[in-house]
């Protein structure tokens, strides 16, 4: 499991996408939201304990059409049976590589605060860096399943959305502030280049980066690129093609 996840690390880091974690207890929907921001139709949702023991990551696209990485990781429980800890360790090593942190919460289950305690503890009792702590997003899920008596949770903090990612509800909001957070967290670059028409820059930046659209200048003789890209694929990016490229 530890030369898959190497495996995984290197391969993430090489093309400097951002990752995003998907923690929660077993059975808050972590499986079924990946596939909701995902759109792999062939991830199933297991109705059971530990259905996840190993990582397993999938792209997404975010509403900048950037790419980011979900990681899902081992369901929480309060009592971890013993033979079961070092594969939750494990798994949970690669929530301390990644650049933001979904807590998802299902909402209606009747121990519900509870588990986010849990959780919350478990993740402080880490040594994680503490702005994965305090960057964390909170995915209060399946409103959909709340009646009368248990009113929806309150969402007024910037980092807490209610949705229901089997409906697909809240989806949209979700992927906004983790665009956002990812945006603060891994000091992405968002601008626009202007490139010389025909030369090797917009096939660089097609390799590289996110390209969210091109212009031809008045002159007809360079492009305008509206790019999304990471701090150090922007400095090789500057540095290869100083010359012939600038930021407008």
């Amino acid at each position: 499991l530890k030369k898959k996840r190497d495996l995984l690390r290197t391969g993430r880091t090489k093309k400097e996408l951002p990752v995003v974690s998907v923690v929660g207890y077993t059975n808050s929907g972590k499986t079924t939201l990946i596939k909701a921001l995902t759109g792999e139709e062939k991830i199933q949702p297991q109705d059971q304990l530990f259905a996840t023991l190993d990582v397993t990551t999938h792209a997404g696209q975010l509403p900048s059409k950037m790419t980011a990485i979900y990681v899902d990781t081992v369901g929480f429980l309060s009592q971890l049976p013993h033979h079961l800890i070092a594969s939750f360790n494990a798994t949970l090593e690669d929530v301390r590589l990644s650049d933001l942190i979904i807590h998802i919460r299902d909402v209606s289950h009747p121990d519900s605060v509870n588990q986010k305690h849990n959780v919350l503890q478990v993740l402080n009792n880490l040594n994680l860096p503490q702005h994965l702590l305090d960057n964390m997003v909170e995915a209060n899920n399946k409103i959909d399943l709340l009646d009368g008596d248990s009113p929806i949770p309150e969402d007024d903090d910037k980092a807490v959305v209610n949705i229901s990612a089997l409906k697909a509800t809240g989806l949209d909001e979700l992927r906004t502030v983790v665009e956002v957070k990812l945006f603060e967290a891994t000091n992405t670059v968002k601008t626009t280049l202007r490139i010389p028409m025909g030369g090797p820059q917009l096939s660089y930046l097609y390799k590289n980066a996110t390209v969210r659209g091109t212009r031809v200048t008045e002159d007809a003789e360079h492009l305008e690129v509206d790019v999304i890209m990471g701090k150090v694929a922007f400095s090789k990016f500057m540095h290869a093609f100083m010359r012939e490229a600038k930021q407008t």
